[in-house]
Order: C-alpha cells, then sequence, then structure tokens
C-alpha cells in the first residue's frame, strides 16, 4: 500500500521507490541511528579504561571534536550530534516529507552488505595477501581486543564517511565551484579526487608508517566509497564502510581461530 505524505494540507499518494527513498537524508538518518548508538554505547562498554575511564573514540570522531574545541565549542557528544543535525537539517531544506518504512531500512542495509563485500573482494584481489591492517579504520585500532574493533568499525563508518565524503566534498566543491573559477562538474570530480587522497594520507601515522603501495589502496577505497556516496546517498555509504570493516575483523577472526 503506498505511503501517505501530506502536501498542502491535502494527502497525497506517493509511490515508493527504493532507489529514491534510500537516498533521502531522513532516511539516512534514521537507518544510522542504531548504529550511531551501538557505537557510543559500545566505546562506553569495550574501549573505557577500567582504572583511569578514559574512553577511546575511532580518529575521526576526535579530529571532529578537536576543530570544534579549536573554535571554542565544547560539548562531549557534539561529533555524534552534528550527523544528526546536519541530516536532519538537510531535510528540512529539502522540504522532503516524512515517513518512516522499516522495509527500506532492511534493504539499505542489505545493499550495505554487498557494496561492503564488493570492496572486500576487490581489495582482497589487489593486495593479494591476508588482509592485516587493511581494515579502513585509523587511530591503532588493529591492535585492539576484537570487540572494541567491531565497535570501531561502526565509528569508522559514521565519522569517517561524515568527516571525508559529507562534510570534505562538500566544503571542497565550495571551494573549487565558488572560489575558484571552476565548472561544476570539474570542480565535482576535483571534490572526489581530493577528499579520497585525504581520506587515504588519514590513515597513516606512527603505528602505520606511509607506504605508497597503501596509500593507493587507500585512495581507490576513497574513490569507492565516494562513488557509493553520489550513488547511493550517506546512509548507504556510512554502513558500507562498517560492513567491509566488519568483514575484514571477523575474517582476520576466523583466520586466526583456523591458526590456533
Amino acid at each position: 500500500m503506498p505511503d501517505e505524505a501530506i502536501e498542502n494540507d491535502k494527502p497525497v499518494l506517493v509511490t515508493p521507490s527504493y532507489w529514491r527513498d534510500a537516498q533521502l537524508p531522513l532516511q539516512s538518518l534514521i537507518f544510522l541511528l542504531p548504529l550511531l548508538a551501538l557505537y557510543e554505547l559500545g566505546t562506553i562498554v569495550y574501549a573505557t579504561d577500567e582504572v583511569t575511564g578514559v574512553r577511546r573514540f575511532i580518529y575521526a570522531r576526535s579530529l571532529l571534536a578537536d576543530l570544534f574545541e579549536y573554535f571554542g565549542v565544547q560539548a562531549y557528544y557534539l561529533p555524534g550530534l552534528i550527523a544528526v543535525v546536519g541530516l536532519m537539517g538537510w531535510h528540512l531544506t529539502r522540504r522532503d516529507r516524512w515517513f518512516i518504512r522499516p522495509t527500506l531500512y532492511v534493504g539499505m542495509l542489505v545493499e550495505s552488505v554487498l557494496w561492503g563485500g564488493c570492496l572486500f573482494v576487490l581489495v582482497l584481489v589487489v593486495i593479494r595477501q591476508p588482509l592485516g591492517q587493511f581494515a579502513l579504520m585509523a587511530g591503532g585500532a588493529h591492535n585492539a581486543p576484537w570487540q572494541q574493533m567491531l565497535v570501531f568499525s561502526v565509528g569508522a563508518g559514521i565519522y569517517e564517511e561524515l568527516l571525508f565524503r559529507l562534510l570534505g566534498i562538500m566544503v571542497l566543491h565550495m571551494i573549487f565551484v565558488d572560489l575558484l573559477p571552476l565548472k561544476d562538474h570539474w570542480g565535482a570530480a576535483l571534490a572526489v579526487v581530493g577528499s579520497a587522497v585525504a581520506f587515504a594520507l588519514y590513515h597513516f601515522s606512527d603505528q602505520n608508517p606511509f607506504d605508497w603501495n597503501k596509500c593507493l589502496l587507500y585512495t581507490g577505497a576513497g574513490l569507492y566509497f565516494a562513488f557509493v556516496y553520489v550513488l547511493r546517498g550517506f546512509g548507504v555509504v556510512a554502513a558500507t564502510h562498517a560492513m567491509y570493516d566488519i568483514i575484514v575483523v571477523v575474517t582476520q577472526l576466523m583466520s586466526s581461530s583456523r591458526g590456533s
């Protein structure tokens, strides 16, 4: 039965369209809220030092918190709230209809698993070696207990895609198109490539020194996520990133259990 939306105070029948509706900001928000809550609660349970009470966070979340703190805004849950407020504001600006459809979110989850699985196969074909550190999360999470790694996989999907796709592509597009005399299609292409390169560089640290092969792999993954983001929206790409990391972690765990 078609959904019923309210337009000009009159009921209007709206034909369901999974491809279109899965890209809507409000539907991305509803879809991601359980994952966002799972990550925040998971860090309390699995990423909090029992002695000091200090919580570890995915590096992208810490970067967002540091950015807000630099501008004098301090709030413990502000990085998570910015995703909620941003998507809700986007929804209100677009004046999209309000609706909740559980089957839509099931479809988005299945689609995200498929996109994540495709990336897993592509990476496996390219590197031709055990995945090891190729879960796409930064901040030294690879040496953590498996429960923490799964929690951080979810966080990486949300916060890294928020930082590099939702915010990164938008800001770079504004710079290239609004501030520089570039045509929209060139600005969009450069924004996608720039966000992918920034995504790659973000993953290197003292624990993960720069390596050209890894850099190309990370950049390729950034381009893949940018493609999914442009084609399918923020909700699907955030879950796709999370699913890829989860698949890598689970594969590592299975490999370790067989080896022991």
